[in-house]
């Protein structure tokens, strides 16, 4: 009995430090500030996530990186319908490797417009022909300095 009444408050003192070892009042994100042109983004309080929709027939819209952390505004990951996606020409770097850079699949395209900060992304989102919405995932930047831009595309 002695031994699950000691095992017990072991596992009782790890669940607690556990909790009060991960809350850090040092840690600070900041949001990476763009430029939308083409859709309209709605920005969650307190957060770094953006929202928008569009509609099930082609669409282009750019983001462009400013303010201060615009070296960091850059596209980090893709996940279309919750799969991750590759960068065609991905050379393990985190930022562009040149104006040419593309993410691409059958959902659309992204390419950059710019090979040094501010990165202006062009996007271009496939037709949805299916009769389900697509969920698009951007996240730009990385760490402390990110962003992330989610669009839900209409069905048809």
């Amino acid at each position: 009995m002695r031994t699950k009444e000691l095992f017990g408050i072991t596992m009782l003192f790890l669940y607690v430090f556990c909790f009060i070892g991960c809350s850090n009042e040092d840690e600070v994100f900041h949001s990476l500030s763009m430029d939308v042109d083409g859709i309209e983004l709605t920005k969650e309080k307190k957060s770094e996530i953006y929202w928008g929709e569009a509609p099930a027939d082609r669409m282009k819209f750019t983001i462009t990186g400013k303010g201060k952390y615009v070296d960091l505004t850059y596209i980090t990951s893709v996940c279309i319908d919750g799969v991750s996606q590759t960068q065609k020409n991905d050379q393990g770097k985190r930022e562009p490797v040149d104006e040419y850079s593309v993410w691409e699949g059958e959902w659309g395209y992204i390419k950059y417009q710019t090979k040094l900060p501010p990165y202006c992304m062009q996007f271009e989102l496939a037709p949805n022909t299916s009769d389900k919405k697509r969920f698009y995932e951007f996240q730009l930047g990385y760490g402390y300095w990110h962003a992330i831009v989610k669009i839900i595309q209409k069905s048809r």
